[in-house]
C-alpha cells in the first residue's frame, strides 16, 4: 500500500526553502517601500518649492509663512491662485514637514525614514529650490544664528552712546562749542 501524504522531512525542507526566500525578499521589499516613500516625499517638497519659485517670478517676492502649518492650509495664496493644487501637511512616513518662508527666501525640511533605514534615507532640506546636504544646512543655521546675535552685540559698540564717566552728569559728557 502506497502512502499518499508528505513525509515530515519533505515538509521541513519546503519550510526551510520558503524561509530562505522570505529572509532575502522581505528586506528587499522594505527597502524598496522606504525608498519610494522617501523619493515621493522629496518630490512633494520639490513641487511646493516650484510653486514658491513661480510665485516669486510673477510677483518678485515669496509669500511669507511662519511655519509649515500656515504653508499647508487650504486657504494658502499659492493654492487660491492656482500655483499648486494641494500642499501636504505630512510626508509619506506620516511625519509633519517643517519650514518657513520670508519675502526673499524659504526653507523646507523633510524627515528621514524610520528605524534602520534612516541612515540610507536621511532628513532632507530644500532652500530656494535646491536640496542641501546636512553639512550645508548646519552651516546655514550657524550663519543665521551668528547674524541674529551680531546686531545685538554691535549696539553696544556705538561710541556716541558712551556712558558718562563716574561722577559726571550726561551734560558734562557732551562736546562744547
Amino acid at each position: 500500500m502506497k502512502n499518499k501524504g508528505f513525509s515530515l522531512l519533505e515538509l521541513l525542507i519546503v519550510l526551510a526553502i520558503i524561509s530562505l526566500i522570505a529572509s532575502v525578499a522581505v528586506p528587499k521589499y522594505l527597502n524598496s517601500m522606504n525608498k519610494a516613500r522617501w523619493e515621493t516625499s522629496r518630490m512633494q517638497l520639490k513641487r511646493v518649492a516650484e510653486a514658491f519659485d513661480q510665485f516669486n517670478l510673477d510677483r518678485g517676492y515669496y509669500p511669507e509663512f511662519a511655519n509649515w502649518d500656515e504653508i499647508a492650509t487650504p486657504t494658502n495664496i499659492l493654492i487660491k491662485e492656482g500655483y499648486i493644487d494641494k500642499i501636504p501637511l505630512k510626508d509619506k512616513f506620516g511625519q509633519k514637514y517643517e519650514g518657513y518662508s520670508k519675502a526673499d527666501t524659504y526653507l523646507f525640511i523633510g524627515h528621514a525614514a524610520r528605524g534602520r533605514f534612516a541612515l540610507k534615507y536621511p532628513k532632507y532640506y530644500l532652500k530656494d529650490g535646491n536640496f542641501l546636504s546636512e553639512k550645508d544646512y548646519q552651516n546655514l543655521m550657524a550663519a543665521r544664528d551668528q547674524a541674529e546675535t551680531a546686531p545685538a552685540a554691535s549696539q553696544g559698540d556705538n561710541p556716541d552712546a558712551a556712558a558718562p564717566a563716574a561722577g559726571q552728569t550726561p551734560e558734562a559728557n557732551t562736546p562744547q562749542k
